[in-house]
């Protein structure tokens, strides 16, 4: 019998819930865990402890990324994005799977030329990918991931599309929600406060409609969600590009209103309106006596290192994805809203952004290793069929509720 080898490549937070979840799934004969640098390397004796081979790769060192990847069945990649496409590439001429978390370019990008470069960049890989008989599946995460694959789901039960909104967030549950922020960090400081600063695009009444970055967070941009299953109130701004958006569905042109949201607890995004508007998340310098400052890089710096910002072991964090659409099938209106509230596992340690990012990558890899997932080149999640992925979420106690009217 033919032994099923996995590789981890990056072992940062969402690398450990992938690694969890398959270690629980009790697929792949052999699982390697591959990063870089001293702390991976105090953590090798834990990863042997688990009947995990741990091995030492520079990401950067494309020789060494060849050789760890070749031989392996599947590739769950999970480094900075700056070696994402170099990774997939590598795998794509090897002929070996990969499953990832993050685009190979940014879906809220703005500029319409660098959009469509890097649109036939990701092209060409595909072609790549098909040439050599294998998939790569990016983007498969939390958001994007669990909402494109419910979006999708929603989307094929309708014949006219009137509106579609989609909700990603994670956060702190209220009684954990205890500095002026009301927000602690999962992931990196600084890329929360980019996705701060940066204009989207939206869809109203047919039209695309740009909000600038300093009005990302003004108060006629911002609407309250009303959440049964949550059961509290959040506040939501506008967090992507729906245009870009409408395009990977294949509704543009076709959807009357259409947005992507994130989610706070309210009064984070008044207190974010007046620091965006005061200069506070710009990265062009400012000299501060003799020294250049960049006044994102200080913020960013400022919330990492002070604990405040931080979850304690004994504090949950919430991920949140909601999907909504409205329209018309066979004629009849209809609307369907699809739900997940993950909560972090005291026991285990694994905060919901872990859970929803890496055990959703883990479980996609293993759809594709078990060939329930056929289809070569370039996937995104949209590709891959709702009714598959849910029922092993459900055992990992992740759970989809669905609402229809």
């Amino acid at each position: 019998m033919i032994k099923k080898k996995l590789l981890i490549l990056g072992m940062g937070l969402q690398g450990k819930g992938a690694l969890h979840e398959a270690l629980l799934s009790n697929y792949f004969d052999e699982i390697t865990v591959a990063d870089y640098g001293e702390k991976f390397e105090s953590l090798k004796e834990h990863y042997i402890s688990l009947g995990v081979i741990p091995k030492s790769v520079n990401a950067a060192d494309l020789t060494q990324v060849r050789e760890i990847i070749q031989g392996k069945d599947i590739v769950i990649e999970l480094l900075p994005l700056d070696f994402a496409v170099n990774v997939g590439k590598i795998a794509a001429e090897l002929g070996v799977n990969l499953v990832n978390s993050m685009y190979y370019i940014g879906q809220s990008m703005t500029d319409p030329e660098k959009f469509a470069q890097g649109k036939k960049q990701i092209e060409d890989l595909s072609e790549l990918a098909k040439t050599n008989n294998c998939t790569l599946i990016t983007a498969c995460g939390m958001d994007p991931g669990l909402d494109l694959i419910m979006g999708a789901d929603i989307l094929r039960q309708l014949d006219e599309i009137e509106t579609f909104y989609s909700y990603g967030a994670g956060f702190p549950k209220p009684e954990y929600a205890d500095n002026p922020l009301k927000y602690k960090f999962t992931w990196s400081p600084k890329s929360t406060l980019l996705s701060y600063y940066r204009s989207i695009k939206r869809i109203v009444n047919g039209e695309v409609i740009t909000i600038p970055a300093e009005k990302l967070f003004s108060k006629e941009n911002i609407h309250i969600v009303k959440d049964e299953i949550l059961g509290y109130d959040l506040e939501a701004y506008s967090a992507g590009n729906s245009e870009n958006f409408a395009e990977m569905f294949n509704i543009k042109g076709k959807v009357k209103n259409m947005d992507r949201f994130s989610c706070r607890l309210p009064g984070h995004c008044e207190f974010w309106d007046k620091m965006v508007n005061c200069g506070f998340l710009k990265s062009e310098p400012i000299k501060v006596k003799d020294v250049q400052v960049s006044p994102l890089e200080f913020m960013s710096a400022l919330l990492q290192s002070d604990s405040k910002f931080q979850f304690k072991d004994n504090e949950q964090d919430v991920a949140y994805i909601r999907v909504e659409a409205s329209g018309k099938q066979n004629g009849k209106q209809k609307k369907i809203c699809y739900t997940i509230c993950d909560y972090r596992d005291l026991e285990t340690g694994l905060t919901a952004m872990q859970r929803t990012v890496g055990y959703t990558v883990s479980i996609v890899a293993r759809l594709l290793s078990e060939g329930k997932i056929t289809k070569k080149g370039l996937l995104l999640p949209m590709d891959i069929p709702l009714s598959i992925v849910e029922a092993d979420l459900a055992k990992r106690n992740i759970i989809i509720h669905k609402h229809f009217e």
